[in-house]
């Protein structure tokens, strides 16, 4: 793609969290024209201050009912090239309906304002339920409502959008200011018991892995439609959660030594899908804020 096609490029960002930010920024930073959504007026508007144009949405969304100034804003801001829908679920009762709903109204947003193509950002809790090696080719076997809500989703979004749908999967998250060590440290120490799974293999994906992921993926549209990511080293719970409490100088929790047979995400064909080479493969190499 040389300068001129990716002038012409642009892309929205449903959900600029922490992830979705950081990845509107990179976009900015490689001449993509960017829209990005936030819930408030105040937070949308903010995001001009990193070049993105911001839109306030609340989802889901009745287009009937907002005025012509609101329908030609949402109209603007979606008829993109790629639509990255980046929406967590909720954590209350019924939030998976709701969920379901949230996306769905957008997907009829972006239908009507002519969006090219869509990236599903989704979650390796699809495959919960599943055991040792996973592949792309994997069937899921959600065991949440959040799980069976994303397989739902994505189903239904490939009916609507056929081959101009990718769905990302994701594995746990890691970055800038995000790390689960925290979480694991407080409830071991909330327990005071060996946590459970010392052995289960940690499947974690850095932010910058995910970015350079999407921008290969804007490069060229990859055949295969059904992605997932997550660092190609697996160590144990207990290895790696306990070697990152220390270097962050927290109490390191103990764990029961069991759950080996837990799945293993393998990424590799996703990775030569998107012709990526990961970053940060290493888990232990890389130690938290890095």
């Amino acid at each position: 793609m040389d300068e001129n096609d990716m002038d012409k490029q642009q892309i929205t960002i449903c959900g600029c969290g922490w992830l979705g930010l950081a990845l509107a920024k990179s976009l900015v930073q490689q001449g993509f024209d960017v829209y990005g959504t936030k819930q408030s007026d105040i937070d949308a508007q903010a995001l001009a201050t990193f070049g993105i144009q911001g839109l306030p949405l609340v989802l889901p969304v009745d287009i009937n009912q907002l005025d012509n100034q609101q329908q030609a804003a949402l109209q603007q801001a979606f008829a993109s090239d790629l639509l990255v829908i980046n929406v967590p679920p909720g954590r209350y009762p019924n939030s998976a309906e709701d969920f379901k709903r949230k996306i769905q109204s957008l997907s009829h947003i972006a239908k009507q304002a002519g969006t090219k193509k869509i990236l599903f950002i989704s979650t390796t809790g699809v495959y919960a339920g599943c055991q040792g090696e996973i592949t792309e080719d994997t069937p899921t076997l959600p065991n949440t409502e959040s799980g069976h809500a994303h397989v739902w989703l994505e189903s239904w979004l490939r009916e609507e959008w056929q081959d101009n749908l990718v769905v990302l999967r994701l594995s746990g998250l890691i970055g800038p200011d995000r790390h689960p060590t925290k979480h694991i440290v407080k409830r071991y120490e909330s327990t005071k018991q060996p946590l459970e799974n010392g052995l289960t293999p940690v499947n974690l994906i850095h932010q910058y892995d995910i970015i350079s992921a999407i921008s290969h993926l804007l490069e060229q549209w990859p055949e295969r439609k059904v992605l997932h990511l997550a660092a190609h080293s697996h160590p144990s719970r207990s290895e790696y959660y306990q070697a990152m409490a220390q270097h962050l100088g927290l109490t390191v929790p103990q764990f029961v030594e069991n759950g080996a047979q837990n799945k293993w995400i393998n990424a590799q064909a996703s990775c030569q899908a998107l012709n990526l080479t990961l970053q940060y493969d290493e888990l232990m190499q890389f130690k938290p804020y890095q």
